[in-house]
């Protein structure tokens, strides 16, 4: 049997459930529960419900009132989760917001984040563009933050604790970072790092960390 395709033109509305296809040019709203193997929009989309999808394409301002668990997101603009957001391969440029935890194996994101929960990703590569970001907690394996300054304006990152293999930050504030090597760049202020085999820190830092601890 062949699963059934929505294609929202302009402005319109569709009740949720099993979907080949999901496509929103313009402005949509989906009332429930979607499973899809492609989502595509350009422009709006409003998912009241939970949201598991293969491949997730937004290209504007996208809702999930629910989880979101994706293969493959790609987002250029906004996108916010009001529960946990879970996917193997995450690439944004733009900001995401989840008001649960967020897992995924591979994360890039050119821009900003507010994370209410854990954050555990397998390789997170962040570039801080358009906000402040906020998490409780990450935790993974290879974990590179950067602040790229745009019209003099820099942006950083809120954490309590960070906790990966190999750790890179710039313009960073916690209150715990433990790693196996760890190098802490330009703009941060950590209250405590341990780190097992390396660490490095730029000369602009050495007074923004108060306790440094081989363990």
């Amino acid at each position: 049997m062949e699963m059934k395709k929505i294609k929202i033109l302009g402005e319109g509305s569709s009740s949720g459930g099993e979907f080949e296809k999901v496509q929103v040019i313009g402005q949509g709203e989906i009332g429930g529960d979607v499973k899809a193997k492609i989502t595509k929009i350009t422009g709006e989309c409003h998912i009241k419900g939970n949201a598991l999808i293969d491949q997730y394409n937004l290209t504007g301002k996208g809702i999930i009132d629910g989880e979101l668990e994706c293969e493959e997101v790609k987002v250029i603009g906004d996108l916010t989760v009001t529960d946990s957001l879970k996917a193997t391969i995450f690439n944004m440029r733009g900001f995401v917001t989840s008001n649960g935890n967020a897992e995924m194996e591979k994360m890039t994101i050119k821009g900003g984040f507010h994370i209410e929960g854990l954050m555990n990703v397998g390789e997170l590569s962040v570039n801080l563009q358009v906000a402040n970001s906020k998490v409780q907690e990450i935790g993974g394996e290879n974990i590179t933050i950067k602040s790229k300054s745009l019209f003099n304006k820099t942006y950083t990152l809120e954490a309590e604790i960070i906790e990966g293999d190999n750790i890179y930050l710039e313009y960073t504030t916690a209150n715990v970072v433990r790693g196996n090597d760890v190098e802490i760049g330009p703009g941060c202020e950590i209250k405590f790092v341990e780190y097992r085999s390396t660490f490095k820190c730029s000369d602009k830092n050495t007074k923004k960390i108060a306790e440094v601890k081989q363990i």
